[in-house]
């Protein structure tokens, strides 16, 4: 494939990931508006498209278009990263480590929440609730967050920060930063 031909195609993938995050970003808020008392992202979980209930959830599309819009946007943007002062590639490989770090520790303990949570409503009742859906537990500490949604969520946030921190490492003149 030749150069213009991956640009495009990089734009192309970037523009129709962008439109999912808009139109899923919009569903989700107008979604949400209309139900009250529900975990953070429960709308972006309850529903599977287009086959329900066997393809994915909105939040599913959210991720991977984020993940694709930002891998996109280095590959169309490095020319113009590549010529960043190299302070700022410093700031920003460590700030993408810190982020990246974050959102692993999130990633687990979304897991282990989840796990445990879902051994007690496996659990039949009197003792845990019997119901051995995942997609409908959450958390209630801080704030209520659906675990399905902030477990996507993080995920991909870990997935383009420890990908930034390995690109921005490419332009460092030694390879020691």
């Amino acid at each position: 494939m030749s150069e213009a031909g991956a640009r495009r195609m990089y734009k192309i993938v970037a523009w129709v990931s962008f439109v999912i995050i808009v139109v899923v970003a919009v569903y989700g808020i107008a979604r949400s508006l209309s139900l009250t008392n529900e975990p953070i992202g429960k709308a972006l979980v309850d529903v599977y498209f287009p086959f329900p209930p066997y393809f994915a959830q909105p939040i599913t599309y959210f991720s991977v278009a984020c993940v694709a819009l930002f891998y996109s946007g280095l590959r169309i943007w490095e020319d113009t990263v590549s010529k960043w002062p190299r302070w700022l590639l410093m700031f920003l490989q460590l700030f993408g480590f810190v982020v990246a770090f974050s959102a692993a520790y999130e990633v687990m303990y979304n897991f282990m929440v989840w796990g445990a949570l879902f051994s007690v409503s496996c659990t039949p009742p009197p003792v845990g609730l019997g119901n051995c859906n995942p997609d409908t537990l959450a958390t209630t500490y801080p704030s209520q967050w659906s675990l399905v949604f902030a477990t996507r969520a993080f995920s991909a946030l870990f997935v383009i920060s420890g990908y930034s921190v390995y690109y921005l490492r490419k332009f460092s003149k030694s390879g020691s930063v």
